[in-house]
């Protein structure tokens, strides 16, 4: 999604204060900002508002970004951390499990619909699509975000523990339990 010296030179023209540059900034990353915040808060709504505070905080604090870090892993950190803050104040419920198929390994991705397919299709690729959605909804943010970045946004672990400041062993172990769990509630579903 960046190239590391087109990305500097945007954050360099936002520094100097040039309005097309934070525009061009948004534009670049508002979908993928917006993408992380709607995964984790399930509501649009919301999901705009954290994703307006997310790049007014990036402009807040645009004179303290270190540029030896990606500057996309800091984006999603701030987006992160105001997402699980939000959930934190609202003490979301969390949405209730629907039925999937029964799904085979914990890796599983769910592909996007192909135009071609007939309805039939079509309907039982929605369902799995509802179903995954519910089931990585149903996990507690601080599995849910490092799923979503892992799987969503294909951040390597690396990645996700430097945004969100955790150990790399921590992130890690998140995932792996995340995974049980929702392998755990895949085969609660199937029986």
């Amino acid at each position: 999604m960046e190239s590391g010296d087109d990305t500097a030179l945007l954050l360099r023209r936002c520094l100097a204060g040039e309005e097309a540059a934070y525009r061009e900034l948004v534009a670049r990353y508002q979908r993928a900002v917006y993408s992380v915040a709607i995964r984790m808060v399930r509501s649009a709504e919301d999901a705009e508002d954290l994703t307006q505070e997310t790049f007014v905080r990036v402009f807040k604090a645009l004179d303290r970004y270190d540029p030896t870090r990606p500057f996309q892993a800091w984006l999603f950190t701030i987006t992160s951390r105001l997402c699980i803050d939000h959930i934190r104040r609202r003490r979301m419920k969390m949405v209730p499990l629907v039925r999937s198929e029964p799904g085979s390994e914990e890796e599983q991705t769910v592909e996007l619909e192909d135009p071609g397919l007939g309805p039939e299709e079509l309907t039982a690729r929605a369902e799995e699509e509802r179903g995954v959605r519910g089931l990585i909804d149903s996990l507690p943010p601080h599995y849910r975000i490092v799923v979503l970045l892992r799987h969503q946004q294909d951040l390597s672990y690396e990645e996700i523990a430097e945004i969100l400041h955790l150990p790399l062993g921590t992130v890690k172990a998140r995932i792996h339990r995340a995974r049980a769990l929702l392998k755990q509630r895949l085969e609660g579903e199937s029986s």
